[in-house]
């Protein structure tokens, strides 16, 4: 083990009392996405520990979203590595009662522990570490989101494209969200988007004069079976999942609202359907109504870009020459902002943050062992990684 990679272990090794506290001050800071002013609190509190470490920092704010965290080192010989990771929650604040962060052994319960605070913490401690070895061949850059768990509507997309704007001069990127069971790694996500479509008819009485009414409902219904029948499990697939609209059974509907959740592997496939809903809007199968199709959220699909093998490979040598199993890569069906930074052409792997079980959940829960060890992973990997890489 060279003199760098030893040292930078040392320093993770006497730190696990002061990296579980930071964990436990960001998850006791409950950030949840739609509450602007929490997430606000959290990124105050990292910027203040930023500062501390002599980083660079920057605040990216939005009118609704809470803001998006960066922070970096100086310049460097080498091209910068970013570790990427969010800031906010699922839950309401007071959802996991007084205490948020509860230790019983090796098991720490609160909102955001796994999902994805705890990775924050490694992201935060494997810069903290490199620094204290006198690590200076590449730029680190910190990057977190505000409002990562809701799509970056909240930012009107902004949010997302903040990641593939800074980290378009980078090597490498490590995505510290949710570890997987047995430290396997995520190299391709599925995309996903939302779509709100607002139906407008005309209102009448269902009894005295029904055909005097245009039903918005009706034009909604025969939309989603059409968007429904689309679905291919294997490509894209499509739910409508929620609709409201009408105002009782005596009421020709005049008015109906649904969403349509998209999922999709290629960004082809996304301009795809995107087309398909628009066509569905332009042309309605029931006279005389209108429709309306919105935004409300996005994520490209994380496709693997040139190097991604190549990172993969130097990540999996790492985690051996710990003694520890070589991870796979793999697919999953969520989105992360690592599919903007694919997006950009540049490599990433995800999936690196602690493990543990039950995310978005209120039994949310994360192995405190695994907070060192995959913080460790990321640091050997950049250390291992080449000039020219």
């Amino acid at each position: 083990m060279n003199r760098l990679l030893q040292t930078a272990f040392d320093y993770i090794d006497s730190h696990q009392d002061a990296m579980v506290s930071l964990w436990k001050n960001i998850v006791s800071i409950e950030s949840p996405s739609a509450d602007r002013q929490a997430v606000g609190r959290i990124a105050a509190h990292l910027d203040t520990y930023c500062d501390a470490m002599g980083m660079n920092r920057k605040m990216f704010s939005f009118e609704k979203a809470g803001p998006t965290f960066m922070a970096w080192t100086g310049p460097a010989k080498c091209k910068p590595i970013a570790l990427i990771g969010h800031m906010d929650t699922v839950h309401p604040v007071g959802s996991f009662g007084p205490e948020p962060f509860l230790v019983n052994g090796d098991i720490v319960t609160g909102p955001g522990v796994l999902d994805c605070k705890g990775g924050v913490v490694a992201a935060i401690y494997a810069i903290r570490a490199l620094k204290a070895a006198g690590y200076h061949d590449r730029q680190l850059k910190l990057i977190l989101s505000g409002d990562e768990e809701v799509a970056h509507a909240l930012s009107s997309g902004e949010g997302g494209k903040i990641f593939e704007r800074e980290t378009a001069d980078c090597a490498a990127v490590f995505n510290c969200e949710t570890g997987m069971p047995g430290g396997d790694v995520t190299i391709r996500r599925k995309g996903g988007a939302v779509f709100v479509i607002e139906i407008e008819g005309r209102a009448a009485h269902a009894g005295k004069e029904p055909q005097k009414g245009i039903s918005a409902i009706r034009q909604a219904a025969e939309m989603i079976l059409a968007i429904e029948k689309k679905t291919d499990f294997s490509g894209t697939a499509y739910n409508c999942g929620r609709i409201e609209g009408g105002k009782g059974a005596n009421i020709v509907p005049d008015y109906c609202r649904f969403t349509v959740g998209v999922r999709y592997w290629t960004n082809a496939q996304y301009e795809e359907a995107e087309a398909f809903l628009c066509e569905l809007c332009e042309h309605p199968t029931v006279a005389q109504t209108r429709c309306r199709m919105t935004p409300n959220g996005f994520y490209p699909a994380m496709e693997p870009v040139e190097k991604t093998d190549q990172l993969l490979a130097v990540y999996q040598q790492a985690c051996l020459d710990m003694g520890l199993p070589a991870p796979n890569g793999t697919c999953q069906g969520g989105c992360s902002d690592s599919a903007f930074v694919a997006r950009a052409g540049i490599p990433v792997l995800c999936s690196l943050g602690v493990m543990g079980e039950g995310p978005h959940t209120l039994q949310e829960h994360a192995e405190i062992s695994s907070l060192p060890v995959q913080c460790k992973k990321m640091i050997a990997t950049i250390l291992a990684l080449p000039e020219d890489f």
